[in-house]
């Protein structure tokens, strides 16, 4: 009755015609009686109305039914969002709710109406209302309660007005299922015994033994995680595992470690330690296999004994909580001489730079490396900060001697000496925030590092060779190997020999921490080569000045949980030279009865820098790394920026804290 009082109504509008048509037949009829041509025009035009009048009428019901057709599709769609299973909501432009379905109120388990609410508040999810209305189709994943839904995002316009329909999809079983089958994925995991020949080198007739009791203890381990284990080489192994049980080897922190440090051969502690390299990355296991080795690759170049997890994002590392036992053999210096030589033969030119605020062991292993750049007829140049007043000893030894004249250079005109075929060789260093310019770094094509610190994370350009070696005492000690490789007796000048001496004796302290085997067998050779222990000596002395300023660093001196000694100095006229006082500072704490690592802290450019120190029984490099420092296992360092005195005290408190809780 509705449409047909629409079309009447339509009609009514079109009287005017309909009256006009009736006077035309009217006036026809009579005009019959008269004249028989004026009715047949009449009749003509009578008919032409009455067809425009039908026309008119068709038009206003095809009109109708078009018009009708609207509120039919609104009540249909109406009808099809209300009666969907799913749940549907629909926000405005400030994410708040307008109107939605019981299904939604279902699975929000809320009270009372939700209208006028804000969904982020009902679902708790921070939703981006710029990102749903600037988007179209926005689909995204959340965890409401035990389930999981997918949201599809739509944007329709009404009245004027922007409103976001979501619609909810229950994928809970969908992402279960690829959590379990995540949880299936195999995993490769490389496993080294660091030290086995060194621990063994007195007790050879119980190296079967040995390698029998740890291969026992790996197999228990490796069962208790479902997976398989095959030694492939000599105290080698590689191990198979399912990832979802990753995440107890993450809880028990790798305890393997610490068992493998705890075998006892005839109730004697034989102190093995072993390396872990995992990846956990998606992608073929070919591809994994060559992570995992990388990761092993890490474990051993920070010293060995900790277990590396390598994501596809992060790095993760696990004890490191023993030093790392120096190796007798060479034959890694050899190969690396060999490489090292090649590949500067096949360069144009060599530049060798090493850390910020570089020491002694920092400047003479570079000095040997330009030795060989030299050997082998290449141009090189050392870049340092020739204004630092700490160098000044070393560049003084060396003035007016032939060959050290253009050989140090300043990282201006290091830019310059730049070219595509440019090889760069890093020393003393491997944290690419702590290199001297690290710009040269980031644009050389070729790059080598020569390192005895722990390595932190991995390389942002992929060095050529890579020998870091936290084992050895020093730089100075590697390249006392490798150039005894390279040269002939009696090719090193004696000023080299001697600066490479006190890079020995100062990362040695005088020969008393780190040294080993090898570290002797450096010394000698530098003895043969005329290295003058009393000339390497005087490269250490300092001006009274300075000599009464070091007594500030010990001061004010407090012992914090019953074994570590931290010191500090604020001052406004901080110096770079302050850096070496700290350091000498610390070397003296461990004097102290009962302590067994010292920190100590001191204002230098509007930053704290932190030396630090330890007898080796704390590793002080885990201590700092978490404050993103770096350096050895009794010696390391760290630069706290945008803190004062009392906040970066307190953050090395609680690195410390959590390092003895962690033990």
């Amino acid at each position: 009755m509705k449409y047909y009082s629409k079309l009447l109504s339509g009609i009514k509008k079109r009287k005017i015609a309909l009256f006009a048509s009736l006077v035309l037949f009217l006036s026809a009829v009579v005009a019959a009686f008269v004249d028989k041509r004026a009715f047949a025009i009449n009749s003509s035009a009578f008919l032409i109305y009455v067809c425009l009048f039908l026309y008119t009428v068709l038009r206003e019901v095809k009109s109708l039914r078009l018009s009708s057709d609207s509120p039919l599709l609104s009540a249909m769609t109406l009808d099809f969002i209300t009666g969907l299973s799913k749940p549907v909501v629909i926000v405005n432009k400030n994410c708040v709710i307008t109107w939605y379905n019981k299904q939604f109120l279902e699975i929000t388990a809320a009270k009372g109406t939700l209208y006028g609410k804000n969904i982020a508040d009902e679902i708790s999810h921070n939703l981006n209302p710029a990102r749903l209305f600037r988007e179209e189709n926005v689909e995204f994943e959340i965890a409401l309660g035990d389930r999981q839904y997918r949201i599809s995002c739509s944007n329709v316009v009404s009245s004027a007005k922007s409103y976001c329909v979501m619609m909810w999809d229950d994928c809970t079983e969908l992402y279960k299922t690829k959590q379990l089958l995540d949880s299936k994925d195999m995993l490769c995991a490389f496993i080294v015994i660091d030290n086995f020949s060194e621990a063994m080198q007195f007790v050879q007739d119980k190296s079967r033994t040995a390698s029998a009791v740890i291969g026992a203890e790996l197999d228990k381990w490796c069962a208790s995680i479902d997976g398989i284990i095959k030694e492939y080489d000599r105290e080698k192994y590689i191990v198979v595992f399912e990832k979802g049980m990753l995440e107890t080897l993450r809880e028990n922190k790798f305890e393997i470690l610490d068992t493998i440090r705890s075998i006892t051969i005839d109730d004697v502690a034989m102190q093995f330690s072993a390396s872990i390299g995992v990846a956990a990355i998606s992608g073929t296991l070919s591809q994994k296999e060559a992570a995992s080795r990388t990761a092993l690759d890490l474990a051993l170049q920070r010293g060995g004994d900790q277990a590396v997890v390598k994501t596809e994002a992060t790095t993760e590392f696990f004890g490191g909580r023993s030093q790392s036992v120096q190796k007798k053999t060479k034959v890694r210096s050899r190969v690396v001489a060999n490489e090292l030589s090649s590949l500067i033969k096949q360069s144009s030119n060599v530049l060798v730079m090493g850390h910020k605020y570089a020491d002694h062991d920092c400047v003479a292993s570079c000095v040997a490396v330009s030795r060989i750049a030299k050997h082998v007829g290449k141009q090189v140049n050392v870049i340092v900060n020739i204004h630092d007043y700490n160098l000044k000893p070393i560049f003084n030894s060396m003035r007016g001697q032939d060959g050290y004249v253009d050989l140090f250079v300043d990282r201006e005109n290091a830019q310059e000496l730049m070219s595509a075929d440019t090889l760069l060789v890093v020393c003393d260093v491997n944290n690419v925030n702590l290199f001297e310019v690290p710009e040269i770094y980031m644009a050389a094509s070729k790059s080598v590092i020569l390192d005895h610190h722990r390595k932190t994370a991995e390389f942002v350009n992929e060095p050529v060779i890579s020998y870091i070696e936290p084992a050895a005492s020093s730089v100075s000690e590697l390249m006392c190997e490798i150039l005894e490789q390279v040269l002939s007796p009696g090719d090193l000048p004696a000023v080299e020999a001697n600066l490479l001496f006190s890079g020995l004796t100062l990362d040695t302290k005088q020969f008393t921490k780190n040294t080993g085997v090898r570290t002797f067998g450096a010394a000698l050779y530098l003895r043969s080569e005329g290295a003058n222990p009393y000339e390497a000596q005087k490269l250490f002395r300092t001006s009274a000045e300075d000599f009464m300023r070091e007594s500030l660093f010990e001061n004010n001196i407090q012992i914090y949980r019953e074994t570590v000694a931290i010191s500090t100095y604020e001052s406004t006229d901080g110096k770079v030279s302050d850096r070496i006082a700290a350091a000498k500072a610390a070397d003296r704490l461990l004097t102290i009865e009962g302590v067994c690592a010292s920190f100590v802290l001191c204002t230098i450019e509007n930053e704290i820098s932190i030396s630090a120190r330890s007898d080796g029984n704390i590793n002080v490099q885990l201590i700092l790394e978490s404050l993103g420092g770096g350096g050895h296992f009794d010696a390391a360092g760290a630069q706290i920026k945008d803190a004062d005195m009392l906040q970066a005290l307190q953050r090395l408190k609680n690195a410390i804290d959590n390092y003895f809780d962690a033990t």
